[in-house]
């Protein structure tokens, strides 16, 4: 009986012991394998009962990709972003008198500008991009604007553009609205901007002095069965359609079909493409836009889920690129934080190379014919550490020495997303400066040497 009263306080530390470590297990388990339940985009047929604040327009996708302040002879970053600059100039101007210069009387861009807003446009998809950006009764006879700077003249507002001819537009700015007009020559006194001319002409800045910035990790909280993903591209894609079936699906591939329309999905890339799938293409007798586009995406499969978006997820119209066997795709590229995400391009489902931190949607000039995009969906950003960016100098000098700045069209600072398939699916973001290189977003330190590999990965 002695013997049991001395042992027993040892069986209860035991027990308690062991509590805590199953406890434990368990909770890193359902840590590790928890995804919240992914929320289906309304289909066509629901169209009463979408919410109308949860889709886009035009003018919310299109904003400048870089906006700078004009200081006398400085430049420098806006302190603004410039999603907050187009709220501002929407809600206070209207341009008017907008009109090319007299050949005879073209100054420079930058003549008589002391103190100016100068905002780098998106590569414009129309000759009416800038009418997305800047409300007004103005026609651009189809140029295409690349640049635009506001700026104060005699007391009044006025802006100038350049176009992708080169040719100087000017115009005056009327105030209309109640917007702090004030904000847009905030600059941020501590980044000073350096402008880098390319061979076409084309301008952009990048900082003298490159920043620090956060190395980011999140996990991939989407859902990822095939089962689950084939009824959801069902009711978006094909809904009441008896005529859908599915297409023989291999381990981590499924498709549906109605004879015409295709949409595949691919679990362990978690992305998918649709083709042939245009709202009304038989009725449609006029060209495809903008406007029609960006419905299209609001109807089939939506932009950002509103978890990824409250991270600072969003997609934001980049680009058209060049017709190809007579199709035309406009480019959403993904931003975390503000800042450009960028992945390296591989086959995806037996078709063309893709990249995958893009929602790109295909068209014939008539109708869209196809959507190709990722599914992810992230909750949570996590700092996992920083990196010291290299100055201006050294990058400009990399691709000079290396006889490569001849090829370069673009300098952005963003961040390489990559993707790994184990089973917690989680993904990095690594800030570097990435260069457009005929055609092709790479490092602007690697270079030919960035090897191949999917945005889209397993462990290595």
């Amino acid at each position: 009986m002695k013997r049991f009263t001395i042992a027993k306080p040892e069986l209860w530390k035991s027990f308690i012991l062991l509590t805590l470590i199953v406890t434990s297990i368990v909770q890193t388990i359902i840590l590790w394998d928890y995804h919240p339940t992914y929320q289906a985009v309304q289909s066509e047929t629901q169209l009463t009962t979408v919410d109308e604040s949860l889709q886009r327009r035009a003018d919310q996708v299109i904003i400048p990709v870089q906006a700078v302040v004009h200081d006398n002879n400085a430049v420098f970053a806006s302190k603004n972003t410039p999603k907050q600059l187009m709220r501002v100039i929407r809600d206070s101007f209207e341009a008017s008198e907008f009109k090319p210069l007299a050949v005879k009387n073209v100054p420079s861009f930058y003549t008589d500008i002391n103190e100016g807003l100068e905002l780098i446009l998106p590569e414009a998809y129309y000759a009416d991009t800038l009418s997305y950006m800047l409300p007004g009764t103005y026609s651009l006879s189809g140029k295409i604007p690349q640049r635009i700077l506001i700026y104060m003249d005699d007391s009044a507002f006025n802006i100038r553009a350049i176009m992708s001819d080169q040719s100087i537009w000017e115009g005056k700015l009327t105030k209309v609205g109640n917007g702090d007009v004030n904000s847009l020559f905030l600059k941020n006194s501590s980044r000073t901007m350096k402008r880098v001319t390319y061979t076409d002409e084309r301008v952009n800045y990048i900082p003298v002095v490159g920043p620090e910035m956060n190395e980011l990790f999140a996990y991939d909280v989407s859902s990822i069965q095939i089962d689950t993903r084939l009824d959801w591209m069902r009711d978006t894609f094909f809904p009441g359609d008896p005529n859908v079936q599915e297409v023989d699906p291999a381990s981590s591939v499924g498709a549906l079909t109605n004879g015409v329309s295709v949409a595949e999905y691919d679990a362990k890339l978690n992305a998918s493409r649709y083709r042939n799938l245009s709202r009304n293409s038989t009725e449609r007798d006029t060209a495809i836009g903008l406007d029609s586009i960006v419905e299209f995406v609001n109807f089939h499969g939506g932009w950002v889920d509103e978890a990824s978006e409250n991270q600072g997820l969003s997609l934001r119209f980049d680009a058209i690129t060049p017709a190809n066997k007579g199709f035309e795709t406009t480019v959403f590229r993904f931003h975390v934080k503000g800042y450009p995400v960028f992945s390296q391009r591989e086959a995806f489902i037996n078709n063309d190379a893709i990249d995958l931190s893009t929602l790109r949607v295909e068209n014939d000039g008539a109708q869209v014919r196809s959507i190709t995009r990722n599914h992810l969906e992230i909750d949570r950003l996590i700092t996992v550490g920083t990196t010291q960016l290299a100055d201006a100098d050294e990058v400009l000098g990399t691709l000079i020495n290396s006889g490569r700045f001849e090829n370069v069209t673009e300098i952005r600072i963003g961040y390489e997303i990559e993707y790994n398939e184990d089973t917690s699916r989680y993904v990095t973001f690594s800030p570097n400066w990435f260069v457009r290189e005929a055609g092709r977003w790479v490092p602007y330190n690697q270079g030919d040497d960035w090897t191949e590999r999917m945005m889209y990965r397993g462990l290595e």
